[in-house]
């Protein structure tokens, strides 16, 4: 009887509750949720945020949601914020900020959108770094392979460098022969420039940018490298065809200026040096019905800057290999060159080559001092001997 009792209480007491619910205003429950239903905005769409310096740029799209009004960025644990106004247009718009201002740091970025009434959507997330002067502090100006002068014409040659490091290519500043500062632009993937009209005696002074992640909204520079180019010295009617200064009528001549023949090398009636075969090339012969020579000497003076430098030549044919008195190409401090048996041992001797068989010669040499230096080659054949060039230049060594 007990049990059926308690059974009965319960009922009963579940009755009243029905009855009172069922008399309760229907919208009682609200006062629970401030008064309304909760409403969220359309979250940002396609978010990205790109590093820069001291900045970022954010890009993302409004899709669908009419009521969209605004969108607001937190950063530093919502410390700082920034707000940016919507106004919709259609159905996608986009949003693009930049957020300057930013210490070089790891930053999370807390975006959400928010109507006219205060609404805001679910936020979204992103993280992204911010770069600053200690990584600029890291880098480094791409090498120089060497830099080449010749008259206004400025040749620099680059050295490659490892891609991964973010590099994107260098600025050159000159100033050219109408005293106008350029600027030029040579990207990685470039690795010569060939500037046509540099001011003599003036510097060049280049840096290297960088990217540190792809999409980096910002180039990184290097410092300022500053180099003075070294002026080549020019020689003159150095290459085939060489021209004669007079000929005797068929195949032999004496060599025009800046060259200075001896007349030991003049072998051939008075003329010598020239040899209309093989393209009027530069040729000191002997024998064949020719006399021999003896300290025959064909050179040039020119001006050099203080540098190291290096004497090229190209011999298309000789037999100098079998001569044994001696031939030479010989650099000198001033005007002249040696006989053949000084040639070792003359103190204004800067460099020389003993020459042998076909092929390019080079003779390194050092100036101290800006001076006058010549070049050339001297010779003693007592025999049929003969030595066929085809180029002579001088180029700054590396």
């Amino acid at each position: 009887m007990k049990k059926i009792k308690n059974i009965i209480t319960t009922c009963c007491i579940l009755i009243v509750g029905v009855v009172i619910y069922s008399c309760t205003d229907d919208t009682e429950y609200l006062k629970y949720t401030e008064g309304g239903e909760v409403s969220y905005t359309a979250t940002i769409d396609s978010l990205e945020i790109y590093s820069g310096q001291n900045r970022v740029k954010l890009e993302g799209l409004i899709i669908g949601d009419p009521k969209v009004t605004e969108v607001r960025v937190y950063w530093n644990n919502n410390n700082d914020s920034i707000s940016i106004p919507v106004n919709r247009t259609g159905n996608i718009d986009a949003v693009s900020q930049i957020i300057d201002g930013l210490d070089e740091s790891i930053y999370n970025f807390v975006v959400k959108t928010f109507d006219a009434k205060g609404n805001s959507s679910i936020p979204v997330s992103r993280t992204a770094e911010v770069y600053g002067e200690r990584y600029m502090a890291s880098l480094f100006n791409r090498p120089l392979d060497k830099n080449v002068l010749i008259g206004s014409e400025l040749t620099i040659t680059f050295a490659d460098m490892d891609r991964g490091t973010g590099v994107q290519g260098s600025q050159v500043e000159y100033t050219n022969t109408s005293d106008e500062l350029v600027m030029v632009y040579v990207d990685i993937d470039e690795s010569v420039l060939v500037i046509p009209d540099f001011k003599g005696g003036a510097s060049f002074r280049y840096r290297t940018a960088f990217k540190p992640v792809s999409d980096a909204i910002d180039d990184f520079y290097s410092g300022y490298d500053e180099i003075t180019p070294i002026q080549a010295p020019v020689l003159g009617n150095a290459a085939v065809p060489f021209i004669a200064s007079e000929t005797n009528g068929g195949r032999w001549g004496t060599l025009a200026e800046p060259w200075i023949t001896n007349e030991a090398a003049k072998n051939h009636g008075g003329f010598g040096g020239w040899d209309e075969w093989n393209g009027n090339i530069f040729n000191l012969e002997s024998g064949w019905g020719s006399p021999f020579i003896t300290d025959g000497k064909i050179y040039q003076v020119v001006a050099a800057e203080a540098a190291t430098f290096r004497l090229k030549v190209e011999v298309l044919s000789t037999n100098h290999d079998t001569n044994a008195d001696g031939a030479y190409f010989v650099v000198t401090k001033g005007d002249g060159i040696p006989n053949t048996a000084d040639v070792t041992t003359a103190p204004e001797v800067l460099g020389y080559k003993k020459i042998g068989a076909a092929g390019s010669y080079s003779v390194e040499f050092t100036v101290d001092e800006p001076t006058d230096i010549s070049v050339g080659q001297v010779t003693t054949q007592n025999g049929d001997h003969f030595c066929n060039i085809t180029s002579w230049e001088i180029v700054v060594a590396n």
